[in-house]
């Protein structure tokens, strides 16, 4: 599935309301670090909890143990290490799951592996850059030892942006290498953009922690106002 091997990382805490430590996972206490503990359900991570979790918010507030779960295998060319994680996060029947590197959280863990659901997509409310456009990035990539995917656009291109950066993300995530320094992109019979490397360091803006591409259109312009229509 991956050629050339990837280096992937996976994060997942499994909170519970008790626990005892278990094999292939890091045991954390609130009462080991309450400061540390209460961070991942405080700021902006409580907004993201309060969009994923709804009213099983509360069951987050109750946890008091997490099992935290990595994974970074150096040479992996397809994805059990990956269903392997979440195999384990099932094993400990958690209240709630973080999925750190897509900043998900969940209310059980998936009992399939889907794609679709290993990353996230994020149109930041806050506008850069002179022409005022929004960051729609993916969040998760690193999951499948890939760059995150980015592009400036407006909140009336994210619908059409948006489609196309989630269809590349799930190919990358299914083994399509980026290509080097431009990935074509066939939006439509006509129309392609390009995916090049992050020289404006957005990802870092971001705080992606993760390697960064931006697409832009064929000309290098970010897809603000797109002037061709796309059917």
């Amino acid at each position: 599935m991956f050629s050339p091997p990837r280096q992937p990382k996976v994060v997942l805490f499994a909170f519970t309301q008790s626990g005892t430590a278990h094999p292939g996972t890091q045991l954390v206490t609130r009462a080991m670090n309450p400061a540390w503990f209460d961070a991942w359900r405080r700021g902006s991570l409580r907004t993201i909890a309060e969009q994923d979790l709804g009213a099983k918010l509360a069951d987050l507030d109750a946890c008091d143990t997490a099992q935290v779960i990595t994974s970074e295998p150096r040479d992996a060319i397809d994805l059990g290490y990956l269903e392997a994680a979440w195999a384990l996060v099932r094993e400990l029947d958690p209240i709630v799951v973080l999925d750190a590197i897509a900043m998900r959280y969940l209310p059980a863990a998936p009992t399939e592996l889907d794609i679709a659901n290993e990353f996230r997509l994020v149109f930041e409310t806050d506008a850069v850059g002179s022409d005022r456009a929004h960051a729609l990035h993916t969040r998760g990539m690193q999951k499948f030892g890939a760059p995150d995917l980015i592009a400036l656009c407006t909140d009336a291109d994210a619908p059409l942006v948006g489609q196309a950066m989630r269809e590349l993300a799930e190919h990358v995530a299914r083994g399509t290498d980026l290509a080097t320094p431009r990935h074509a992109l066939e939006v439509a019979p006509g129309v392609r953009w390009v995916v090049v490397p992050d020289a404006e360091g957005v990802g870092a803006l971001l705080q992606l922690g993760n390697e960064a591409r931006v697409i832009v259109d064929e000309h290098g312009r970010h897809l603000v106002s797109l002037a061709t229509p796309i059917s």
